[in-house]
């Protein structure tokens, strides 16, 4: 369970670090919602709960969970996608 924490947890920070890099990029089409900010803002509460919830509260399953949450929404959508052939 330890492993599958720091992993879901790395991968998190990589997404969080592209998702900095590529700040601008939907922006410079004219979008007027910036979604990037909105993906940066939920990757942070999920990265630093989790760890809250590992470290000072104990529960392991838990801050699973919650790590594991930007993860089971990409594979949530993806698969939506899939299925309808809507974007969203």
């Amino acid at each position: 369970m330890t492993f599958l924490f720091w992993s879901c947890w790395i991968i998190n920070v990589l997404i969080l670090i592209i998702a900095i890099i590529g700040k601008g990029f939907r922006a410079s089409f004219g979008a007027g919602v910036d979604l990037n900010n909105l993906i940066i803002i939920f990757l942070l509460l999920m990265l630093t709960g989790s760890l809250i919830i590992r470290f000072s509260l104990k529960h392991k399953g838990l801050s699973l969970f919650v790590v594991s949450l930007p993860l089971l929404a990409m594979v949530v959508l993806y698969l939506y996608e899939k299925i309808s052939g809507k974007s969203v």
